[in-house]
C-alpha cells in the first residue's frame, strides 16, 4: 500500500477526531436494527456503525469508511481502506484486550455488568472511555483528541462491548 494512501486514512481519522472534540454518543437505530447512529456532542448524526450478516462491522462517517473483521486466533482487525488501523486480541479473556495502532499499544478492560469500557495507553493515561445504558441502546464515548489512535480505539470499544453484551442477552434468554 502506498504511503500517500496511509497518510490520507490517518488524516481522515484526525479530521473526524478534531470535529468531535473528544466525545460522541451512539444510539440504536431501531428496536431490532443491528446498527448504531453516531452523534456529535450537538446530537447531529455524523456516521453509522453497521453490522453485516457475515459478522463484520462497518463504520461510515462522511468520507471515512472503516471495517472491523474477526481474524484467526480470536483477533480483530480494523481496516480503513487498505490500511490496517487497529488490531485487537484478547489478553486472557474477551473482556480484557490488547489493542495496537501503528507503534502504540493500549490495554482495554470491559465491564459487561456495568456496561463500561476503558483503554489505557502504555504510559497509563486513559485514552478512551465508553459507558452505556442498561438496555445496550445508548452509549457515550470520550477519547483523547491529541492521541491519533484514540478515536479508532473508542469505536472499537463500542463495537466490541455492544457485541459482547448482545451475546450475553441472547445467551440469557
Amino acid at each position: 500500500m502506498s504511503r500517500v494512501l496511509h497518510k490520507e486514512n490517518q488524516a481522515s481519522w484526525k479530521d473526524l477526531s478534531r470535529t468531535l472534540g473528544g466525545s460522541f454518543t451512539a444510539r440504536a437505530r431501531g428496536l431490532i436494527s443491528p446498527g448504531l447512529d453516531l452523534l456529535t456532542p450537538e446530537n447531529e448524526i455524523f456516521g453509522r456503525l453497521l453490522t453485516d450478516a457475515a459478522g463484520g462491522t462497518r463504520l461510515r462517517a462522511g468520507d471515512l469508511e472503516a471495517e472491523i473483521q474477526q481474524a484467526p486466533g480470536h483477533r480483530y482487525v480494523m481496516m480503513t481502506g487498505d490500511t490496517e488501523t487497529l488490531t485487537a486480541e484478547p489478553a486472557g479473556s474477551p473482556t480484557s484486550l490488547t489493542l495496537r495502532s501503528d507503534e502504540r499499544v493500549y490495554e482495554a478492560r470491559i465491564s459487561l455488568f456495568r456496561n463500561r469500557a476503558t483503554a489505557l495507553s502504555s504510559t497509563g493515561n486513559e485514552t478512551a472511555r465508553l459507558s452505556g445504558g442498561l438496555t445496550n441502546r445508548r452509549y457515550r464515548a470520550t477519547f483523547d483528541p491529541l492521541d491519533p489512535a484514540s478515536l479508532p480505539v473508542a469505536v472499537f470499544l463500542l463495537h466490541h462491548t455492544v457485541g459482547l453484551r448482545s451475546k450475553a442477552y441472547r445467551a440469557g434468554s
